[in-house]
């Protein structure tokens, strides 16, 4: 049976839009099309029917999530990293590395009546302009989240117990990794999530199934959890164990799970809050299970209680603020996609698609 697995290559972030696009495919890749052109052209639609084709056909599918819309693709991966498609747009431009030999141009804008876009220029032109404004004020929200989160670690971390950290944490990552092989190939980085107008999102089910080695982790910011995942992540990188590396949504210097293909083990961050990690892994048998709050001094953390409680709602509130401005930047991202739709030739586009599905099809052997 095919797998089909989602992904974000990309994300709104505290440091504004934050790309991992050239972990999408390495170099290996036979063919990697990155479509061009402007809103409503088609360029998701056209990346999905290409993802149900192969899909039917019982190949595996890796699709890679639009963090403006929860509803559109950026990218989509064919087999083992045989053929990709994605959306090389602004924010996250993507030029060819290999032109012809392995990258290839695909701009939907040559199947469109310019004349029919033209007469619209001054409300195309101020449409964009607002949605700009609109992710520049949405980032200013997330760079407030993340100055809120630094001082929610500095307060957890000043009370760390060090002695029974460092015990609990090599311990831990010993037990993980006890399973993995060593294939000397670099860590892929991904987005567990992101953070769309339609709120935090992840697609963690697709990743895992019910024979995954899970170890599940939690702790306040600052508590120890970001160390044992920067341990992990370095014994691998040495050891050339191959994981995938994904990042929290908001803050990507952050590891929100770690998943190691060939022991099918997962390192998790169930207590961050911000995606429902627990409610995905609900039923599923963890093999083992930490809690780093217990290694904190209590006594001190009290101390802190209102600065921290002050800290925390400062992040809630910057979350919700962000979503609701990336909503109003999607409200005029439809109207934008309503000057472009009507003038394109979808049947051509369409056409087009066939040939390139065709095309991958006869390189597979199906």
């Amino acid at each position: 049976m095919a797998i089909r697995r989602y992904v974000y290559p990309g994300g709104n972030t505290r440091f504004g839009f934050y790309s991992f696009y050239d972990q999408i495919v390495g170099p290996e890749v036979a063919q990697k099309i990155i479509l061009k052109g402007g809103p409503g052209v088609g360029k998701s639609s056209f990346m999905k029917k290409v993802g149900d084709h192969f899909s039917r056909l019982g190949v595996d599918v890796e699709e890679h999530g639009c963090s403006s819309d929860p509803s559109s693709l950026d990218g989509i991966v064919i087999g083992k990293q045989q053929f990709c498609l994605l959306d090389g747009t602004s924010p996250h431009v993507v030029d060819p590395v290999y032109p012809g030999a392995v990258d290839e141009i695909l701009n939907l804008g040559d199947y469109w009546h310019q004349d029919m876009i033209k007469p619209h220029r001054q409300e195309i032109v101020q449409l964009t302009r607002e949605i700009s404004r609109c992710f520049m004020r949405a980032y200013s929200r997330l760079k407030e989240c993340g100055i809120a989160y630094d001082e929610l670690k500095d307060y957890y971390g000043e009370n760390r117990v060090s002695k029974s950290l460092n015990r609990n944490l090599q311990a831990l990552t010993a037990d993980f990794l006890a399973g993995s092989v060593s294939e000397y190939r670099p860590l892929r980085h991904l987005f567990a999530g992101a953070l769309t107008p339609g709120g935090l999102i992840t697609k963690l089910e697709t990743l895992i199934d019910n024979h995954t080695a899970i170890f599940a982790v939690k702790g306040s910011p600052g508590a120890g959890v970001q160390d044992l995942f920067a341990h992990t992540r370095n014994l691998m990188e040495q050891g050339g164990i191959y994981g995938e590396v994904f990042h929290n949504p908001v803050d990507p210097h952050d590891i929100d799970y770690i998943l190691v293909p060939s022991s099918n083990a997962l390192l998790i961050d169930i207590g961050s809050g911000l995606l429902p990690y627990k409610e995905i892994l609900k039923g599923l048998k963890l093999k083992r299970q930490l809690d780093f709050d217990q290694l904190l001094d209590n006594e001190g953390v009290s101390a802190r209680a209102k600065l921290i409680f002050a800290a925390v709602h400062r992040y809630n509130q910057g979350i919700t603020d962000a979503v609701q401005i990336l909503q109003t930047a999607k409200k005029w991202h439809d109207e934008l996609e309503h000057y472009y739709v009507p003038a394109m030739d979808f049947a051509a586009i369409e056409t087009r698609r066939q040939q390139i599905a065709a095309s991958w099809q006869n390189q597979l052997g199906l």
